[in-house]
């Protein structure tokens, strides 16, 4: 069965202010980041797009989101978890290891600080994603997750961006979902007139 998956990033939290990293642990969401999920409440009521079920990881800024987003409480997934950046969980932003040369993730430089490998994040999530949407026959699906948790996804998935493209607080990427494939058809960013750019 055909489905649509709508996975977005949850909005913007406190940490994220700070600059300080937020893997594996957490911090509530801003005033903003409740705005930005009214914001993507918006898009989706403005297109008439209405959710037959709803996920969210088991982080409170992804629950949170996801219950503003749809008006409905999410069943949480281990799997749609962040990133764990290890030893630098709640540390300043700027003492993460640089990437790689040409590289636009961190690979597997946390793995020696207790963190996790970005490619074994995208086969989490995409685990997680394709156990769930095979057990339920919702046609039209919300995923509430995160920045890293959705980069592995799409690094697993072998998708790529444009240069300078990422995903911001509350970006949504919308998937056509056939029996494990993925089709990318559009990564809606919430600004003010929903910057959409189209796979």
């Amino acid at each position: 069965m055909v489905k649509t998956l709508y996975l977005m990033r949850h909005g913007e939290t406190v940490f994220n202010t700070q600059g300080r990293v937020q893997g594996a642990c957490d911090s509530p969401l801003t005033d903003k980041g409740l705005a930005q999920a009214r914001l993507a409440k918006d898009y989706f009521t403005s297109n008439s797009i209405q959710f037959d079920t709803v996920y969210s990881s088991t982080q409170e800024r992804a629950a949170d989101t996801a219950r503003i987003v749809s008006g409905q409480e999410a069943v949480q997934l281990k799997g749609l978890k962040e990133m764990n950046f290890g030893q630098f969980e709640a540390q300043p932003e700027n003492l993460l290891p640089k990437f790689r040369p040409g590289s636009r993730s961190f690979e597997d430089l946390l793995v020696p600080f207790g963190g996790e490998n970005v490619e074994d994040v995208g086969k989490r999530v995409k685990k997680s994603i394709d156990e769930s949407l095979q057990k339920t026959a919702a046609k039209s699906v919300l995923m509430v997750s995160h920045g890293a948790a959705m980069w592995g996804l799409c690094l697993e998935l072998s998708l790529s961006f444009p240069e300078g493209v990422g995903f911001s607080n509350c970006a949504i990427c919308e998937f056509c979902y056939d029996a494990g494939s993925y089709h990318l058809q559009k990564l809606i960013l919430p600004t003010k007139d929903f910057q959409i750019i189209s796979f």
